[in-house]
């Protein structure tokens, strides 16, 4: 009949998602593929086959490729300390300020938050760098820059913390500080203040 046509359709439809996103999820362990033996149901799912196989499902991002990873944020993904270190703690006075994001994937308010940090970015695209810390994959870079809850955004220069702000904020609150760490390394036009 219909209806149990249409519990049939949905219940696959859910398979597939749950796939995809274990696919994802696991497509950051090498010991995923001990989950997946070829006699469990989810290892006969289209997505999962795909990815068990060697290549990334088509709607999941390949986190393996050394491709300079774009962060959600639309800045750039922080993978490494040694990257965070080079990039935000090592900057000189030619350098711009750093605009650092610590969020984490399943954290609601940072993903309020992405939109806002994408906003400004935009605004001062050529005054700021914008960087990105997943806590989960970093958590000592975390702890190290003072970071006690999630989302943090913090300003740095010349390798020093300038400004911190802590959770949801409004994209006029990020702009004004923004504003006021670039006036006050005198790196903002007397016109645009």
């Amino acid at each position: 009949t219909f209806g149990q046509r249409r519990r049939r359709n949905t219940a696959s439809a859910s398979r597939t998602i749950f796939a995809s996103a274990l696919a994802c999820i696991f497509s950051f362990h090498d010991r995923a593929h001990a989950f997946l033996t070829p006699s469990s149901k989810i290892s006969r799912l289209p997505a999962v086959r795909q990815w068990v196989a060697g290549s990334s499902p088509t709607y999941c991002p390949d986190s393996t490729s050394g491709l300079s990873m774009i962060a959600k944020s639309g800045g750039r993904m922080i993978v490494t300390t040694e990257q965070f270190e080079s990039e935000v703690l090592r900057g000189g006075d030619e350098a711009l300020p750093v605009l650092v994001l610590f969020s984490a994937p399943w954290c609601g308010p940072c993903r309020l938050t992405v939109p806002v940090v994408k906003e400004v970015m935009k605004i001062y695209q050529s005054k700021i760098e914008v960087v990105e810390v997943s806590t989960d994959d970093l958590p000592d870079v975390a702890s190290n820059a003072g970071v006690a809850s999630i989302p943090t955004i913090q300003l740095y220069y010349g390798g020093k913390v300038k400004d911190t702000i802590v959770g949801c904020v409004a994209k006029n609150v990020l702009a004004r500080a923004v504003d006021k760490v670039l006036e006050d390394l005198g790196l903002l036009n007397d016109e645009e203040v």
